[in-house]
């Protein structure tokens, strides 16, 4: 088995409705499809990545009892009906308690530093799906504790204000909290090619972010609402296997894969555009990808977590 990336993940943008999280369970489920074991771990009170991934509210224990108490990731994770390699700690609206719930010596920026520490050692991507507000204490957490930032925007002026307040918070916590923080990218999703506002999008986060536009974006599909209402990804249905969104999804999983791998040349500048023509995309059933994790689904009892399967 390969060595694991054990790479954290913040997904977010200060302005709601604009993606994230289906932006999070899609790349995750990409992720997973190339061989790669991975977390979403659920920060938001509403509980989008959650009810995304068809896990009932209130029926598991979840993020909240992993920041206040002493329950471990592998105690909490739901791995059934989920995207192949792809396990969940789940939320609820009771996240939304939290700071009632932790102590005031508790510093709030380090509360998730343990429980990474310990899901490091069992997956190579942890997606951190955060809340919309800038000031909740899973932001601020997730912000803290985080390797990457993964930016969601949509062709909408309320969306941009969104990136812009995202980016002066991440500049913000570069210098006082986390200066290994990065941008991964900017995914521009459900984007309509023919409207004036896509190109207008594509051409401030160039300026604004050079190098950090993929060059895969998430075109509008009803399709993604669609099985949002049914708890699945596109990857979980058969009738979406060949949906341009699902090639969309794969490309740009593709390349956040090469940005990770490649983090140094990534963060300097020298990383060429991945050729998206010579990478091989694998369906349910084919073998991982050479560099991938091979490893095979975890045995529940190896790793203590029966009791949420």
């Amino acid at each position: 088995m390969g060595r694991r990336l054990r790479t954290v993940i913040a997904v977010g943008n200060q302005k709601g409705g604009v993606g994230k999280t289906t932006n999070a369970v899609h790349v995750a489920a990409a992720l997973g499809e190339r061989g790669y074991r991975c977390l979403v771990i659920d920060l938001d009170p509403s509980a989008g990545a959650t009810r995304h991934l068809g896990v009932p509210l209130q029926s598991f224990a979840g993020t909240l009892e992993l920041l206040t108490t002493d329950e471990t990731p592998e105690a909490l994770i739901i791995t059934k009906k989920l995207p192949k390699r792809v396990h969940l700690i789940p939320s609820r609206p009771q996240l939304s308690e939290l700071d009632s719930m932790l102590s005031k010596f508790d510093d709030k920026t380090q509360i998730l530093e343990k429980p990474l520490k310990l899901a490091r050692r069992h997956y190579d991507f942890i997606f951190l799906d955060t809340p919309p507000s800038a000031g909740a204490t899973t932001t601020v957490a997730a912000y803290s504790s985080a390797d990457w930032f993964l930016l969601s925007v949509f062709p909408h002026p309320l969306s941009l204000s969104g990136l812009n307040e995202a980016l002066k918070d991440i500049a913000d916590v570069r210098q006082r909290r986390n200066p290994e923080l990065e941008i991964l990218g900017v995914i521009l999703s459900c984007v309509d090619t023919r409207t004036r506002m896509a190109a207008e999008l594509e051409s401030v986060v160039a300026q604004s972010l050079p190098g950090r536009a993929f060059q895969t974006v998430v075109t509008q599909a009803i399709a993604l609402p669609e099985c949002s209402g049914k708890g699945k990804t596109l990857f979980q249905l058969k009738q979406f296997a060949e949906h341009k969104v699902v090639a969309q999804y794969r490309r740009l999983a593709a390349e956040v894969e090469y940005r990770v791998h490649h983090r140094e040349a990534f963060l300097e500048g020298v990383l060429a555009p991945l050729d998206l023509a010579t990478v091989a995309f694998v369906s349910e059933g084919d073998a991982a990808l050479d560099g991938s994790s091979d490893e095979e689904e975890p045995d529940a009892e190896e790793m203590s977590m029966a009791a949420h399967e």
